[in-house]
Parts: structure tokens; sequence; C-alpha cells
């Protein structure tokens, strides 16, 4: 096998830098099946009652490439799709079709400083909430995200949950791989967040090409998200946990 090291960038960058010159060029491949991985997420919002009959309004926080904005709009809601990364919001609009759904490119909280708009249900889902740069960040979304809901207005968040530290081999986590592309994920831990680098071998012409790139998420504690809820009005309905992955349901009261 014929490798050839592109790039290997072990510097923090930022994650918008991450998405656009990385990540965003083979995000729906590393998540595999589109329509699969939709349907869980329509289903996880089916089983929390998030469910329009009256065209109501939704914000996607983080919308990525639409596996939750496409879920809500299917689900009967108004959604605005929020993110950073320009290339999967158009993949994100051409999954859409005539769904309603509305794509805005901005950074999350700067959305929710500047937007009036109400919605009934705000989603902030993936590992979205990670990628904010500090805890105060954290809170300050949820304090955001509470203004703009309308009383009984469900918020949705979830994020991986980091807390445990992995040590040795166990730090090397294949993600996805064919005959045309290698993904091995490489996680670096600090008492705050963990350094994730992204390690892809693609294929080109016979030969292994090594792109690296790298970027922080904060390692979030459960607790210290819901503990944040009710001093912004938000009344915990349920939380769960799927594959070190932390789901958390509440209700604007």
């Amino acid at each position: 096998m014929h490798l050839v090291q592109l790039s290997y960038n072990f510097d923090k960058m930022k994650v918008k830098d991450h998405y656009d010159t990385h990540l965003s060029q083979f995000y729906a491949w590393m998540i595999g099946s589109f329509d699969e991985a939709q349907q869980v997420q329509e289903d996880f919002l089916k089983k929390h009652n998030i469910i329009s009959a009256t065209r109501e309004h939704a914000f996607d926080l983080g919308a990525g490439h639409g596996l939750h904005a496409i879920s809500l709009a299917k689900l009967g809601f108004q959604v605005t799709a929020v993110d950073f990364s320009k290339n999967l919001l158009n993949d994100l609009q051409t999954r859409a079709g005539v769904l309603s759904i509305q794509c805005v490119e901005d950074e999350i909280l700067k959305y929710l400083e500047t937007n009036s708009r109400m919605a009934e249900v705000i989603v902030c889902m993936g590992d979205t909430l990670t990628h904010l740069e500090s805890l105060s960040h954290i809170e300050k979304l949820i304090d955001l995200s509470s203004t703009h809901l309308e009383k009984n207005g469900k918020l949705l968040l979830s994020f991986r949950d980091l807390s445990e530290e992995l040590t040795g081999n166990q730090r090397f986590i294949p993600l996805r791989s064919d005959h045309t592309k290698i993904l091995t994920c490489f996680l670096e831990y600090f008492p705050g967040h963990v350094i994730v680098h992204d390690i892809l071998h693609e294929n080109t012409d016979g030969k292994w090409i090594q792109k690296v790139s790298c970027y922080p998420k904060l390692r979030l504690n459960q607790s210290f998200v819901e503990s944040l809820l009710p001093k912004y009005h938000i009344e915990l309905l349920s939380s769960e946990t799927i594959n070190r992955m932390v789901y958390v349901v509440g209700k604007k009261v």
C-alpha cells in the first residue's frame, strides 16, 4: 500500500475551521445511510411527542446535513436550520426538496442573539453542544433558547459523554471504512476538553492519502447541563444515555 501524508496538523483548531477545511468534505459519508440515520432521529422525536399538526415553528441549532431538520419537517414543523458550515447546509437544502426548511448560515449563539422569532421546539442535537467554546456558552445557549421558546415549548439537547477518560489504544476509535476511505478518530484528553483528531485515509489513484485535522470538544457533565434547566424556566422531562450519547428533553414553564 502506497501512503502519502498530505497534512498532519496537531495545532488546536477552531471548530468552524475544522469543518470548513476537513470534516464537511466527508461528513455525509461518515454518517453512512442518511435515510436510516434520519429515521432513527424521527422515531426519537415521535417517542417524545415532538409532532406538529398546525405548522408550528422549530429551530434546529447545528443542523449539519439535516438529520433533525428533515425529521422535524416530516413531523409537520416549519424548520429554521442553523449551521456555520455552508457545505453541510448545501447538502441539507438538496435533501430537503419541498419540505418546509429555511437554511441559515450562522453561528448558533449569534443567531439566537440577533433573531426575535419564537419557536415551539428547539433542538441542539448530534454533538453540537460540545463544540461550544466554554461552559458559560452552554449556559448562554440554554438561556437564549428559553427566551425563544413559547410557553410549554420543548428543548431537546444531546451530547457525547466524554467525562470518562479513555486510555492507551482505547483512544483510537475506528469510525468507518470502505474501499475508498478509512476514518479513525484519536482522542487527546485535558481537564476541561478533549482534542479530537480526525484521521482520514483516502484512496486516490491507487495511493492512500492521509489527511488529519483536529478540534476541541468540551467534556460536558450530564448533571451540569440538567442543573441549568430550572434556572431558565425549563422543566426536565426526561434524560437517557444511548451509546454514550446523552439525550435531554425539557419543557418551558
